[in-house]
Formats: C-alpha cells, sequence, structure tokens
C-alpha cells in the first residue's frame, strides 16, 4: 500500500465506503461504472491502473477492494481475484503475472465448463493466489495438455476436452507439461500438473471469496437497523 494512502487513512479513518462501482473483468481490466445502468468503462490510463493495482488487496472475510485514499473501494469480481498472463521467464520458460504484475508459479490447475484455466498459484513469500488464465493465452495451455501418462493428447486432444468439461462417464485424466518456449527443455525437465475440472460457479466458494462485496456489505447494514 501506498505511504500517502496510509497517511490518508490515518487522518481519516471515517470516510464511507464504496461499492458497486469497480469491478474487475476476466481479462483484467479495471471497470468503472454503475453495472446496473450497464455504462462501466474500461479504465485506461497507465497512471491510475498502476495505482489501483499497488493499492489493491483482501480484507479479512474475503472482499477485495481498492483504498483509495481514505475510501475503501469494494471490487466486484467478474470472475477471479487476479487475471494471469504467461510471459518469458530467462531464455527457455514461461512463468505466470498477475494483471497486478507480480509473478507467481503455478500449484494447481483446473478447466472451467467454459474451457478457461484456473491456477492457483504461489506468489511472494509462498502466498497463494487464485486466478483465471487471460484467454489470449488459453491455447498456449491447452497445447501443453497431455493425458495421463504425460503423452501429448495430440488428434485425440477434442474428445479428451469435450469429456471432462462435460463431465462424463467416460471422461480420461488429464495433466498439463508446463510449456516452455521452443526449442528449449526435454519434456522430462517440464513441471507436470494434474487438471480437474471444476465449476465456474463454484470457484469463489472454493477459494473463499466474495465476488459481489456490494451485496454482503448492504445486508450487514441491513442487519444493523
Amino acid at each position: 500500500m501506498d505511504e500517502l494512502v496510509k497517511q490518508a487513512l490515518a487522518k481519516w479513518p471515517n470516510v464511507p465506503d464504496c461499492t458497486g462501482w469497480l469491478a474487475l473483468d476476466p481479462r483484467g481490466r479495471w471497470r468503472i461504472g454503475e453495472a446496473t445502468a450497464g455504462t462501466r468503462q474500461t479504465i485506461t490510463n497507465a497512471t491510475m491502473i498502476a495505482f489501483i493495482n499497488r493499492n489493491y488487496f483482501c480484507d479479512d472475510i474475503g472482499r477485495w477492494l481498492f483504498q483509495n485514499g481514505p475510501q475503501r473501494v469494494f471490487v466486484e469480481l467478474e470472475y477471479t481475484p487476479f487475471v494471469w498472463r504467461l510471459v518469458p521467464r530467462g531464455h527457455d520458460q514461461w512463468t505466470l503475472a498477475a494483471h497486478t504484475g507480480f509473478a507467481a508459479e503455478p500449484s494447481t490447475i483446473w478447466l472451467d465448463e467454459s474451457g478457461r484455466f484456473v491456477v492457483e498459484a504461489k506468489a511472494e513469500s509462498n502466498r497463494l493466489c487464485v486466478g483465471v488464465v487471460h484467454d489470449h493465452d488459453t491455447a498456449l495451455l491447452a497445447d501443453a495438455l497431455c493425458d495421463a501418462n504425460g503423452k501429448p493428447l495430440g488428434d485425440d486432444a477434442e474428445a479428451y476436452i469435450t469429456a471432462l468439461l462435460s463431465d462424463s462417464a467416460d471422461a480420461t485424466s488429464l495433466t498439463l507439461a508446463w510449456p516452455t518456449r521452443p526449442g528449449t527443455l526435454a519434456a522430462t525437465s517440464r513441471a507436470h500438473f494434474r487438471i480437474e475440472r471444476i465449476e465456474a460457479g463454484q470457484v469463489a466458494s472454493r477459494f473463499g471469496f466474495d465476488p459481489h462485496p456490494a451485496a454482503t456489505i448492504k445486508v450487514d447494514l441491513d442487519s444493523r437497523r
């Protein structure tokens, strides 16, 4: 959190919260405006984006927010608290980078019913963070899917993935050999992950975050009346 933000909090500790105004979409874009009016616009100012990213965190009951000076601006999550991009690491590997900028290493990987990869990853100090992979990088991971023995799916990829996503009784276990950049590490050197299916609607409860904090806060206020 920025030092100026901490100073503002100390000076004005009782500024009312803001809810239902700021949202994070599955491409890691900050969007501002009232959802009910259908007028949310993507924030494009680089300085503002960097300010939000630096002061974005979670409270102790799973609500994500942006500390805007002395005011807490609670974030509506259209999917997950983080959005991952695959970025080069060194000359031969890929690593994950959150939409806020920090690097992380994949720990566990799921596929939802829409074919989106949900990844829990370790960031600094072994902190676990969950996010959806940006759709521009989905193909890179899909091409790295293997069968249970680590064999690339090849021409059978579509059938394997369809069976898994449809939760078919015929679904075969899938793994993912973490992709490397062309012409580098041998397959035996790549980390392998078991892929499990997850329903998009179960992600928030599974990982303990509140995607719609405005509703939670309204309930809290109503209970005090």
